[in-house]
């Protein structure tokens, strides 16, 4: 869960649909040779899927004792975030493998530094098994499985500064990232033309909670509303 504060709400966001906005911003890319690329089906299908191991966490969103709050993608306990991960890369690996080898390489690029770390260092050495697996059986090379990751990467981080409410311009992989006139602003500017994205969210009042049942009651009763995203190239005049 992406959690925003607002004013006296909380606005919350699941991992899949912000990963489902990744999805769409990868679907209008027009640069990179997407447009023609022959494993594009599988791109846009990882890109959507990236974070699908949250699917469950975030249907049943749990209470952070310590805090009083809802756990976000930081806070869940270790073990949890552990299970979603073998969860999220494993889920499509008969059905997608390569779009399964994207979303491996995902979780490694996230977990790597993690690999010292008590509890972490036996799931970096799965994934880098299944990596490994998945990339003999696709017979993708190394260079192009790096060529078409920095695509996924980039719409991740696209999709996090809009969900997050980027602060500070920052670059990634060759592009330039700025919220700047109530737009997500990239130079070079990858799609055919500035577009509005709609992102499902959630808004709760930003209160200390009792457990899981009362956080649970107060986003049943939250009605769903989209958060309104305008991507746009940098250069674009602005009133």
């Amino acid at each position: 869960m992406i959690i925003v504060p607002e004013g006296p709400r909380l606005r919350c966001i699941t991992q899949p649909d912000h990963a489902h906005f990744a999805g769409e911003l990868l679907s209008l890319w027009r640069t990179d040779g997407l447009p023609s690329h022959p494993r594009r089906d599988d791109l846009l299908f990882a890109a959507r899927e990236h974070d699908n191991g949250w699917r469950e966490a975030d249907a049943a969103p749990r209470w952070d004792a310590e805090r009083g709050r809802l756990h976000d993608f930081l806070t869940l306990p270790r073990e949890d975030r552990i299970a979603l991960w073998e969860r999220g890369t494993c889920r499509f690996v008969t059905q997608r493998p390569y779009a399964a080898l994207l979303i491996t390489r995902h979780a490694l690029n996230l977990l790597q530094s993690r690999r010292q770390e008590a509890g972490w260092a036996e799931l970096v050495g799965f994934l880098e098994d299944l990596a490994q697996s998945l990339r003999q059986e696709t017979a993708v090379s190394r260079a192009e499985l790096d060529a078409d990751y920095r695509l996924i990467d980039l719409t991740d981080q696209i999709s996090l500064a809009a969900c997050n409410g980027l602060r500070q311009p920052i670059e990634r992989r060759g592009v330039r990232l700025e919220l700047r006139a109530g737009a997500v602003r990239l130079d070079p500017f990858p799609l055919a033309g500035a577009t509005t994205f709609r992102v499902p969210c959630r808004r709760i009042p930003d209160r200390a909670y009792r457990g899981d049942a009362d956080l649970g009651g107060e986003l049943a009763a939250a009605r769903w509303e989209e958060l309104s995203v305008r991507v746009a190239p940098a250069a674009e005049q602005t009133l």
